[in-house]
């Protein structure tokens, strides 16, 4: 995402979580499997969901298979809608800033400055919400993508700014969901992202800087304010 500030703004992990294998769980060999609709809901001791989507509480990676890839869980969490944050130390509400690259539903936008002088009016870290997000066939019915998914999802939204990558996309948690993160450089500026996706929203966080001298001390409000994201 980049902004614009109306003066220009940038234009989003801090939770990620793999679930499980596929694999329907072992049945005894006395008796034929049971499915979902052959045993009364008050008996059952799986719940049905976990014979199709597998064990929530599996560790990171264990969901990997040959041919989708990994395997994220994205909550159906209204990340956009309900997220809370903090603004970062030595930052302030900031407005006439805009999102030039309205990629998906805009919710909201805000930006925070320093308060401190010397810098550029697009040194600053914006926070947006989009809405209506759409995995379309990615998905799968338990809310999982292809962790390549998400990963192409940032790659679409680089290209449409015509960004050049900093460092390669990683894989982080933001607010305990899944989130990715990655530095672009585009023509006025370089920043950071982090891309908060779930099923049909997405939390964008960015810092930009125009100058290396500020890079570190931008990112690190960036960071500190991920560090206080709470979703619901």
């Amino acid at each position: 995402m980049a902004l614009g500030a109306a003066a220009a703004l940038l234009v989003g992990l801090s939770g990620c979580s793999l679930i499980g294998s596929d694999d329907a769980p072992d049945v005894p060999s006395d008796g034929p499997p049971s499915t979902p609709g052959a045993v009364p809901p008050e008996d059952r001791t799986i719940p049905p969901q976990l014979l199709e989507c597998g064990d929530p509480n599996a560790k990171p990676g264990d969901d990997a298979d040959a041919e989708g890839g990994e395997q994220v869980e994205l909550s159906d969490a209204r990340v956009a809608t309900d997220a809370t944050w903090g603004t970062p130390d030595g930052y302030y509400s900031a407005d006439g800033y805009y999102d030039d690259l309205d990629y998906e539903e805009l919710s909201f936008l805000h930006t925070y400055v320093p308060s401190a002088g010397g810098y550029d009016t697009l040194d600053l870290v914006g926070v947006l919400g989009y809405t209506g997000l759409d995995w379309g066939e990615l998905a799968e019915e338990c809310g999982r993508v292809p962790l390549e998914a998400m990963l192409e999802r940032v790659g679409e939204y680089q290209g449409l700014l015509g960004a050049d990558p900093l460092d390669e996309a990683e894989l982080i948690e933001v607010g305990g969901l899944p989130a990715v993160t990655q530095a672009m450089s585009i023509e006025s500026y370089d920043f950071r992202g982090y891309w908060l996706f779930s099923q049909s929203e997405l939390l964008f966080i960015g810092c930009q800087w125009t100058q290396e001298s500020v890079r570190s001390e931008i990112e690190s409000a960036c960071s500190q304010l991920v560090g206080t994201v709470q979703v619901g």
